[in-house]
């Protein structure tokens, strides 16, 4: 029971609650009642005319930011890639360093994981240069009193139709004694990991082997009514089919042999088309034979751990990687791989990509901030997986090789594409509009579009850069104007 000072105090504080609840009710039956007071938000002003907005055609957004102040920042570049509405929908990443100052300069996506395709040829490049030196070995030999064995050594450029190397075929040509090759030290399979299985036919998917000829394919020229092959050793394999329909001529391979059939229909100008052929060990005898007219026989032997056999030289490995670079080649890229593995310590002998990989990664990669998935040497399987940082930190252990070499920063980018000028990049017409500024390695699949290397800017910097792009469903010119725009950006204003 309340005691009456307390009942009091209690009567007190009900007093001065009800005062304080009434004023509020009447000053807010006040306010209900007269004209309301409206805060406007400021509107942004929009420039009558800025020369910083443009129209890409290939983007349907406009652009209204000045491209010397989104350039210079993380976050507003970020912004302005986020505005861009094709963007919502595509996978994106890039990173920008800054070799002078050392630092990043833009990491959007930086450390996401990306298919890198055709990029994969960076860190294939990267292992050639720490493990091949400077000529290729065209093949290994040992000599007996009245015997020749050789095996191959993967060597891309024997009677390549770009790089025609003949060293091995005049060396073989050359010996009085009886020749015999092994395949034994090659253990790879024909295609790589992830590979699309109906690309077989197709001329940027060439099988990979340890004695590789011609670049393993066939180029037919086809012209009237006929269809040559080169090497002409081929053109057993081919016949006509007059049930495949064409208007002008087609060539059509059975996936499992070398039947190669084709249609041709008064074709007035010569057309060329290059068809990969099934490899083996017995092609390989055949076509040497026929080649030195004398008869090569087929041998199971490996190299034994004891022995040390002979390697013949025939070409120079920079001439080589500039050709995989300039214009993206698979089967360059593939075979250079497996070149490598003679010069893996403690390899066996043996002729393996996995082998060469597993060693780079361990020895070359394992500082690297991203640890990547890494398959094959051409990047054709979409089980790689590089992020964009990956690709800014391989590039600089790249120039630093190189650099120790006499004009070693030319000679790189005299091997990379140039924008708008050399290689996969000559064609894009945004880079033509200034001088050289981009040197860099495209990386193209199906849905996917990536560039790699390094940028000089308008005001001396120099900037190592990994642009990608994955899962979009625009064209690939889309992706690669919009790209380019945005690097000219950086050349122009940063």
């Amino acid at each position: 029971m309340l005691s009456e000072t307390s009942f009091i105090s209690y009567k007190n504080n009900i007093f001065s609650e009800n005062v304080i609840f009434l004023f509020l009710f009447s000053l807010l039956f006040a306010c209900s009642t007269s004209k309301p007071t409206v805060i406007a938000e400021k509107t942004p002003e929009i420039p009558k005319e800025n020369k910083a907005a443009r129209i890409d055609s290939t983007v349907k957004t406009v652009s209204v930011r000045k491209p010397e102040d989104y350039v210079k920042t993380e976050a507003a570049f970020v912004d302005s890639i986020l505005k861009i509405k094709e963007y919502e929908k595509d996978f994106t990443g890039i990173c920008i360093y800054d070799i002078e100052e050392k630092k990043y300069i833009i990491q959007h996506n930086a450390k996401r994981y990306f298919t890198p395709a055709s990029n994969i040829k960076l860190p294939t490049f990267y292992a050639a240069l720490k493990l091949l030196g400077d000529s290729v070995p065209a093949l290994q030999y040992l000599e007996n009193k009245d015997s020749l064995i050789f095996w191959g050594t993967a060597n891309p450029t024997f009677l390549h139709p770009e790089l025609p190397d003949s060293a091995a075929l005049h060396f073989l040509k050359k010996t009085k004694k009886k020749i015999y090759f092994s395949a034994q030290n090659f253990s790879d399979p024909h295609f790589g990991y992830g590979w699309a299985w109906d690309d077989y036919d197709t001329y940027y998917s060439p099988e990979k082997s340890v004695f590789p000829i011609h670049a393993n394919i066939i180029r037919f020229a086809g012209k009237g009514q006929s269809v040559r092959a080169s090497p002409l050793f081929f053109q057993k394999y081919l016949r006509k089919n007059e049930k495949i329909k064409t208007d002008t001529w087609a060539i059509e391979r059975k996936m499992e042999s070398n039947d190669f059939s084709y249609q041709i229909q008064n074709l007035p100008k010569e057309q060329q088309a290059d068809i990969p052929f099934r490899t083996s060990k017995e092609l390989v005898t055949s076509f040497l034979g026929d080649q030195i007219k004398k008869k090569i026989n087929l041998i199971e032997r490996p190299i034994y751990a004891n022995e040390t056999p002979k390697t013949l030289y025939s070409f120079p490995t920079d001439t080589l990687y500039r050709l995989m670079m300039q214009e993206s080649d698979n089967f360059l890229a593939e075979q250079i791989l497996l070149m490598c593995a003679q010069k893996v310590p403690n390899g066996n002998r043996n002729i393996s990509s996995r082998l060469v990989i597993d060693f780079v990664m361990k020895n070359y990669f394992a500082d690297l901030s991203d640890t990547p998935k890494w398959v094959d040497g051409s990047g054709l399987s979409r089980y790689n997986l590089f992020t964009p940082r990956s690709f800014v930190e391989i590039l600089l252990k790249i120039q630093a090789e190189i650099a120790q070499k006499p004009n070693g920063n030319k000679e790189l980018f005299e091997i990379l594409p140039v924008g708008g000028r050399t290689g996969t990049l000559r064609n894009i017409a945004i880079y033509k509009q200034n001088e050289p500024f981009v040197f860099a390695k495209t990386g193209t699949l199906s849905n996917m579009h990536n560039l790699s290397g390094f940028l000089m800017t308008k005001s001396g910097k120099k900037l190592c850069f990994s642009f990608m792009n994955n899962h979009y469903l625009e064209t690939n010119a889309t992706i690669r104007n919009r790209m380019a725009q945005i690097l000219t950006d950086f050349y122009l204003y940063y």
